[in-house]
Formats: structure tokens, C-alpha cells, sequence
């Protein structure tokens, strides 16, 4: 699958950069230059935890809530979670959105 570039956040654009050469961490969310990198080539479940995770911290900075990373861990976890749990749900989200 194709990744996508950019993501728009509370306005913003963030670029999405896919870095084979992280080391230590799966993702990074820098607010200054709106962008967001993630690991490449990472298995689709932690690569989808890892992406959620990394919007929820550029939500926490663009809404200016001063989340704490257990906050962040545990709302990218769960949301990740439902996703994977219920795949028509993210279906239904998709229809939503298009207003249908």
C-alpha cells in the first residue's frame, strides 16, 4: 500500500515522512516543522498504533491540551484497538465523513 504524504491536523499540514534508518523509536511528531515520521517498513497493526499515536501528540499540541505520554499512549492504543477490532467501523467513519 501506497502511504500517504501529508495529513491535515486542526488546520495544519503535516508532512509524513516513512524513515528506514529509526533506530530506537517507531514514530516522532515535530510540531515546528509539522511533520511526523515514522519507521519504515514496520508491521501494519504498530504502524497504525505508531501513526494514531503520533496525530493524537500533534492534536495534544495544535489544541494546546498538555497531554502527558501515558495520555498520548493511551489514546492512540485504544483507538488503534477499535480500528483494528471493528473493521466496518472504520467503513461506517468513512461514509460519514463523505456525508452519505
Amino acid at each position: 500500500m501506497t502511504p500517504i504524504k501529508t495529513l491535515k491536523i486542526v488546520g495544519k499540514r503535516y508532512k509524513l515522512i516513512y524513515d528506514a534508518k529509526m533506530q530506537d523509536d517507531c514514530g516522532q511528531c515535530d510540531d515546528n516543522k509539522q511533520t511526523i515520521t515514522i519507521k519504515k517498513e514496520m508491521p501494519s497493526d504498530l504502524e497504525l498504533d505508531t501513526i494514531i499515536h503520533e496525530v493524537t501528540h500533534a492534536i495534544d499540541y495544535q489544541m494546546n491540551l498538555d497531554m502527558s505520554e501515558r495520555q498520548v499512549h493511551g489514546v492512540g492504543a485504544g483507538l488503534a484497538a477499535v480500528l483494528i477490532d471493528n473493521p466496518k467501523f472504520l467503513e461506517y467513519l468513512s461514509r460519514l465523513v463523505k456525508g452519505e
